[in-house]
């Protein structure tokens, strides 16, 4: 069947520019000039040193800079309850190298070792703790395996941004939005979960680049550090599915199952009690504070309601996330036009994030690229992100009061964190709104304008579609208006 949308590429056009042509920014840059000069041409004058990449790297830096300075308090005083709450400088990183005593214990490899993070997570653990041992003992090497792992977490951090850079063509500036985090100031070192996002950036651009063999292998990799990347590859073959190229979706799904398999069936082969203990220790687990099984229980215990046990919280989460999964599958083999690769990664992607029994603040690390890919808005991303830091900063205050006994001038009382986790849940449910109705509706979809399709669809871009859902029909998108004439509305 022939797409009625279907264009043919269009030949290299300027590079779009946010000052230009987002609404928020060509406000704010009035305070240090105004945006960028109408008789420039970002992509085609030479910007001399300054190219995008390289001005990306350099607020990479200063982010990172300035996130290491939010962790002074605990780097000067060590990680201990209730400061490292009550400062809002803790860190799951240090904390692990006490909790798992990594200065003898090699993650899931030595025996009796146990470790609560994903297999790759505790084998970067386990290498930074090695690495740290001419630092001496006690305080001075966990603050010495923190620091390495900052550095790495910010080569993670510049290896993020330049994959998005590179994946999303003309529109090379969307990487900001993750490059000048305020996010990842709370969110960057508290744990490897930078890990799992620069692969999965490395994963589209892969796949962006019609290597999808080694977009699976690199996405199978990155579900090691996190296992939502798995669900990035199931967008592909949904995808995949519509577009006719099943063979090849299918063939990132191998290469992500063999990557994500070979840690483990090294796990199992050395040390299998490990790794029954870490699956057990996920299942058995209570749910996090910030999920929506432990605020209904923190709520019921005040209420003198039933709370939901392990075995419920795991039903409803395996339940939920399967009515969600359903949802965004009728989606990408429904709506009138093909979604994009990176809008239907992020729906996955928000949906575990918000049914997950285990889910915490740092988990708003997942999103942030896959949302800088599916709405590239700043308005509605720093909105987001204002929620996301709150839910952290009432998480921290409110364990200080509970795990240490803060005194009320550095700590909140339990409603005020579950208003604020509701809070972030709202603000999460409201970006799915946005990039559903720009699924639904592309002419408000900003990736698509001057004839673009997909950035990151490889073989999947301007291909026709074959596997429709009924009752798709299929209509004729209006092309949107080209970044030029959306700065000129803009600019009068």
């Amino acid at each position: 069947m022939q797409d009625s949308h279907r264009q043919a590429p269009v030949k290299r056009a300027r590079i779009v520019v946010p000052s230009r042509s987002d609404s928020l920014l060509s406000k704010v840059t009035e305070a240090v000039g105004g945006p960028l000069g109408r008789r420039t041409a970002p992509g085609i004058v030479d910007p001399g040193f300054f190219t995008v990449e390289r001005v990306l790297v350099a607020m990479v830096v200063a982010s990172a800079f300035v996130a290491l300075l939010f962790k002074f308090h605990c780097r000067e005083a060590g990680w201990t309850t209730p400061d490292q709450y009550s400062t809002t400088c803790w860190s799951g990183i240090p904390n692990s190298f006490v909790e798992h005593n990594l200065s003898v214990f090699f993650p899931f490899f030595s025996p009796g070792a146990g470790f609560d993070s994903p297999p790759l997570a505790g084998i970067i653990a386990g290498i930074t703790a090695w690495l740290t041992a001419p630092a001496g003992t006690g305080a001075l090497r966990q603050l010495a395996f923190f620091d390495l792992n900052a550095a790495l977490l910010t080569v993670a951090w510049l290896a993020t941004v330049v994959a998005l850079a590179r994946s999303m063509r003309r529109r090379p500036w969307d990487a900001a939005i993750v490059a000048a985090s305020p996010l990842l100031l709370f969110a960057a070192f508290t744990g490897w979960d930078l890990w799992a996002g620069a692969l999965v950036a490395v994963g589209l651009l892969l796949f962006a680049r019609k290597r999808t063999f080694a977009a699976g292998a690199v996405l199978g990799l990155a579900a090691g550090f996190a296992p939502y990347a798995l669900l990035v590859v199931v967008a592909m073959v949904l995808l995949s599915l519509r577009a006719g190229r099943l063979v090849r979706g299918l063939e990132t799904v191998a290469a992500a199952a063999a990557a994500w398999l070979l840690p483990v069936l090294t796990i199992l082969v050395s040390n299998a009690p490990a790794w029954t203990a870490y699956v057990s220790g996920g299942v058995n687990a209570q749910p996090s504070s910030s999920s929506l099984y432990g605020a209904w229980n923190l709520v019921a215990s005040q209420l003198g309601l039933p709370r939901l046990e392990v075995p419920a919280a795991n039903t409803l989460q395996a339940v939920l996330l399967a009515i969600c999964v359903l949802l965004v599958a009728w989606l990408a083999l429904g709506a009138a036009r093909r979604p994009r690769v990176g809008q239907l990664a992020f729906l996955l992607v928000a949906a575990y994030t918000l049914t997950d029994k285990h889910a915490a603040p740092e988990q708003a690390v997942w999103l942030l690229p896959l949302l800088a890919l599916a709405h590239p808005k700043w308005r509605a991303v720093l909105l987001w992100q204002v929620a996301a830091v709150l839910h952290f900063l009432a998480l921290m205050l409110f364990l200080g009061r509970e795990l240490g006994g803060v005194n009320a001038q550095h700590a909140i009382d339990m409603p005020y964190f579950v208003l604020a986790a509701l809070l972030y849940g709202l603000a999460t449910i409201a970006v799915v709104g946005l990039v559903v109705r720009d699924v639904l509706d592309p002419g408000f979809d900003v990736v698509r304008r001057a004839g673009a399709d997909d950035p990151q669809g490889g073989v999947l871009e301007f291909a026709d579609d074959v596997v429709l859902l009924p009752p798709a029909a299929r209509r004729a998108v209006p092309p949107a208006p080209d970044d030029d004439a959306e700065s000129s509305a803009v600019h009068g």
